[in-house]
C-alpha cells in the first residue's frame, strides 16, 4: 500500500508539466550540503517480528524511538559521475516488547551498524539504500541476537542542514529529523 502511494506520487511528479523545472542534481558530484556527519533522532514503528509469528509470543506492532549517527566515508564514491556518498551508520533504538519471549511487558535494544549509500537527486531531495547488521536485545541486553538488516530511505531537505527522513526496511521503519553537521 505505502509502495504503491510512494509510486503514484513519483508518477504525478515525473509527468507534471513543472517537472522539467525540477533542478536534478544527480548528475554534479558533490552537488549537496557539505557535511561529515548526520544526527538523526526518530520514531520507530516494527509490524512483525521475524520468528515469533501469531502464536505464543505474538505479533503485534511494536513502538519506540532511537537515535542514528552517520559518518561520512566517501563523496563521490563508488559511482565518480554521479552525485553520491557512502557513510556507516550507527545508532541506537528502544522498542516496546509486549510479546518478548522471556520478559513480559519488557522493552528491546537494537543497535544497527550499517553501510549507508546516498542518491543526491534534487537539492531538496536525496534517497539512500543501507545494508548491515542490528544486534536485538531484551531488556538491559538479555538474550542477545544478531541479524541481518537492511532499509531502503528518502530525506526531503528544509535547507542545507536540516531533513524530514523515512527509513523502510527489515526489521524497522522510522521517520526522524536529520542534522547534518561539519563541513
Amino acid at each position: 500500500m505505502l509502495a504503491a502511494g510512494l509510486a503514484a506520487a513519483g508518477a504525478f511528479v515525473a509527468y507534471s508539466p513543472d517537472a522539467h523545472a525540477i533542478d536534478w542534481v544527480i548528475k554534479n558530484p558533490s552537488a549537496h550540503p557539505a557535511y561529515r556527519a548526520e544526527l538523526e533522532p526518530h520514531a520507530n514503528f516494527i509490524l512483525f517480528r521475524r520468528g515469533y509469528g501469531v502464536g505464543r509470543y505474538g505479533g503485534g506492532a511494536e513502538l519506540g524511538g532511537g537515535f542514528r549517527a552517520t559518518i561520512e566515508l566517501g563523496d563521490p564514491m563508488f559511482i565518480k559521475k554521479i552525485n553520491n556518498t557512502i557513510g556507516i551508520s550507527f545508532g541506537l533504538d528502544f522498542t516496546q516488547c509486549r510479546y518478548c519471549r522471556y520478559y513480559r511487558d519488557d522493552y528491546l535494544i537494537w543497535s544497527p551498524v550499517a553501510l549507508q549509500w546516498n542518491f543526491f537527486l534534487t537539492r531538496k531531495w536525496s534517497a539512500f539504500a543501507e545494508v548491515g547488521g542490528i544486534l536485538r536485545s531484551e531488556g538491559a541486553f538479555r538474550y542477545v541476537n544478531m541479524d541481518f538488516a537492511t532499509w531502503i530511505g528518502t530525506r526531503i531537505h528544509f535547507n542545507d542542514n536540516v531533513a524530514l527522513t523515512f527509513r523502510l526496511g527489515y526489521p524497522m521503519f522510522s521517520v526522524g529529523v536529520s542534522f547534518f553537521v561539519g563541513s
